[in-house]
């Protein structure tokens, strides 16, 4: 068990943070890749490919045929060895006794505190899964007409998906989850096609909402990335202009979200290293004292590895290009 003598595991600040997130629709990247707690730092799991699985292969379609006094044909699954690594990341803010001491007059400092690093450290996560999803493991499509704002009336977007989806299920595998960013978002809940399948010819003046879309696509989910991240040096004034979206503004991704072991199936996996975070808590929230800068310190960490368990569990549908 992690043990620090300096550092004390502070779980009224972690229900504080928890508490945060649950409001916080910014951040998708948990839902995505779900936890799964692991004893060890480096681990094995059985990984999915799409090109060795030989998931569905047949050989033609009398192919099992037994003739008498022969034995019945024999196939094997293949899957591939991969493993996790799971690496220590965090965050720390010192609090100044002087500034503690007014600063506590409106407001609970380390509460604040654990709050503003839980956030940027859960952005650092939104960037690593957003770079591992929208990867070229998955093989990719691209929708009918580019999705932008001069082409509202003329994107099929219910096309596309639908065709998204089939790539899926074709693969037997089942889609779920719809992941995309704000300003996808924003461009197909007001294009002309989606409204008609929506809505029907009485389109009236009513808003798409992902709960809707989901249900008419017969998903469990729809996952929209708003959480943002800056570009700008260190130091320097952050500007509207240096701010950017973790999740890509050109690409879709429709597949399979599932949870518990990764033999459960799924996209993939955020791997926690019980020993280090208090039994598999994605974050952990510490405070111990700096006599040198006489401050108490917050502490915000995370102990994990994002993996992809399934290369079948998923697609792309690339809309601007």
């Amino acid at each position: 068990m992690y043990q620090n003598t300096a550092a004390e595991s502070r779980p009224e600040l972690l229900v504080v943070v928890q508490e945060a997130m649950a409001i916080d629709k910014k951040f998708i990247a948990d839902l995505i890749f779900p936890s799964y707690p692991v004893k060890t730092r480096t681990g094995d799991y059985m990984r999915l490919k799409k090109g060795s699985g030989g998931l569905l292969a047949t050989e033609g379609s009398d192919a099992l045929l037994r003739a008498p006094g022969t034995p019945y044909r024999a196939i094997g699954r293949t899957s591939e060895l991969d493993g996790w690594n799971c690496k220590d990341r965090g965050l720390t803010e010192p609090i100044d006794d002087t500034i503690a001491q007014n600063q506590s007059r409106f407001f609970d400092v380390e509460s604040s505190s654990s709050t503003f690093l839980a956030r940027n450290v859960r952005i650092s996560r939104e960037q690593r899964v957003a770079a591992i999803l929208f990867g070229t493991i998955w093989g990719a499509k691209q929708s009918g007409v580019k999705y932008l704002k001069a082409n509202l009336a003329t994107m099929d977007v219910p096309e596309d998906l639908k065709e998204a989806i089939q790539v899926v299920d074709k693969r037997q595998e089942e889609a779920n989850t719809l992941v995309l960013s704000r300003p996808v978002w924003d461009l197909i809940s007001i294009s002309d096609k989606m409204r008609m399948f929506i809505f029907g010819q009485l389109q009236g003046s009513s808003m798409i909402t992902p709960a809707l879309v989901a249900e008419k696509f017969g998903l469990k989910q729809v996952l929209i990335g708003s959480a943002s991240f800056s570009t700008a040096k260190r130091g320097k004034e952050v500007t509207d202009a240096d701010l950017a979206w973790c999740w890509p503004e050109n690409k879709i991704w429709i597949g399979n979200v599932q949870t518990g072991a990764p033999e459960a199936g799924g996209a993939g996996r955020t791997f926690v290293l019980e020993d280090t975070t208090s039994g598999g808590e994605l974050l952990v929230v510490e405070t111990y004292r700096d006599e040198n800068l006489r401050s108490d310190i917050v502490r915000v960490r995370e102990d994990t590895d994002e993996k992809i368990v399934n290369e079948n569990a998923g697609t792309i549908l690339t809309v601007n290009w």
